[in-house]
């Protein structure tokens, strides 16, 4: 059996989804590949949108949805701190039973 899977999600900005992909392209080691999807916040940190974002009641982001090993996950998110500190960024961690291709 293999080292723990799990699935990191990152949500930024709309604004920083470029600087945050050339950071995880930077991690070859530890990022296999990710998927990027865009995506609406809503919630309590509205004020940390912009003016027009918080006119339409929704902030513009992006998700980050990685697999990788469990034992990964640190070095992603403290890089990720280290070159983009943004509160805006959230994340969370959950666990991957299977990873697979078919075919």
């Amino acid at each position: 059996m293999g080292p723990s899977l799990c699935k990191l999600s990152l949500v930024c900005p709309r604004d920083i989804k470029t600087a945050l992909a050339d950071i995880l392209d930077d991690l070859t080691d530890a990022v296999p590949g990710y998927t990027m999807l865009p995506c609406e916040g809503r919630g309590a940190d509205m004020h940390l949108a912009s003016a027009g974002e918080r006119v339409r009641g929704a902030m513009q982001a992006v998700q980050f949805l990685m697999i990788l090993p469990r034992g990964d996950v640190e070095t992603i998110l403290d890089t990720v701190a280290a070159r983009c500190p943004r509160r805006q960024i959230a994340y969370w961690i959950e666990p991957v039973e299977e990873f697979g291709r078919l075919i």
